[in-house]
């Protein structure tokens, strides 16, 4: 009994270094059993949301969903939004539609759906709209958008017998946006808790969030092109520790 309790507790102890599985080498398997390439390439997407939520440590893989930004600076006409330490949320139910591999032209494009993706993190505001000065407000912001659909065009280089990740450039659409932000328009610093979205000034409040979710394809265009260059960063780093194991034949054609 004292033996299968320990057999039991070291199972448990060890069965966390043995669990996770190495994208890179999972993708040579899949090609040496004779699958197809772009097969291949859509299995190691897929297999990545398993530890979307977790990251895998022992290959220095981060957490995806969420997703962390540090900060994120945009222009919506001469107001001026800073959104930091944002969370972003959806990742993982993402939808596959496509995974290409071009072995000659050393390009993976992936393009994949996001049912509903969600935000939650800290923002500051300052500038003027419509003639009118916001001064300045900080809060908390939360983030919805539906239907966004995604593309990451990879740049695939040798890197001794493997290969790297150049360069990842990213496009994102949404659609349906939702944005909140708490304590606009503080007095005296400070937020009216007991009021709309904890803001002194309500009307104003519902009016500025109304133009700016209603005028949604207008606040796209400017947040997108921001949000697509920091989280392509973070994918790229994903991408290259995810497929650092695989060697460069079989995605690179030498000849």
């Amino acid at each position: 009994m004292l033996r299968g309790c320990f057999y039991l507790f070291f199972y448990f102890l060890i069965w966390p270094t043995l669990s996770y599985r190495d994208p890179g080498i999972d993708m040579m398997d899949c090609l040496d059993k004779g699958e197809e390439l772009d097969a291949c390439a859509k299995q190691t997407v897929e297999n990545f949301r398993e530890t979307m939520d977790t990251g895998v440590p022992e290959l220095q893989l981060p957490v995806l969903d969420p997703l962390h930004l540090k900060l994120i600076v945009f222009k919506f006409y001469n107001l001026t939004t800073e959104l930091f330490d944002v969370d972003f949320f959806g990742f993982k139910k993402f939808i596959l539609k496509s995974s290409n591999v071009d072995k000659k032209n050393r390009t993976w494009v992936i393009k994949l759906s996001i049912p509903t993706l969600n935000s939650v993190g800290m923002y500051r505001m300052f500038g003027t709209i419509w003639n009118f000065d916001f001064g300045q407000s900080t809060g908390d912001e939360s983030f919805s958008a539906d239907s966004v659909d995604v593309t990451a065009k990879l740049s695939i280089a040798p890197k001794g017998n493997n290969v790297e990740v150049t360069d990842l450039q990213l496009s994102i659409e949404m659609e349906h946006i939702n944005l909140e932000l708490e304590c606009l328009f503080p007095r005296n610093g400070a937020c009216c808790p007991e009021k709309y979205l904890k803001s002194c000034n309500s009307v104003l409040t519902k009016t500025v969030l109304r133009f700016i979710n209603q005028d949604g394809k207008n606040f796209i265009k400017e947040f997108q092109p921001e949000i697509s260059k920091k989280m392509g960063v973070v994918l790229k780093d994903y991408f290259n520790k995810a497929i650092a194991s695989a060697e460069s034949r079989y995605l690179i054609d030498y000849a």
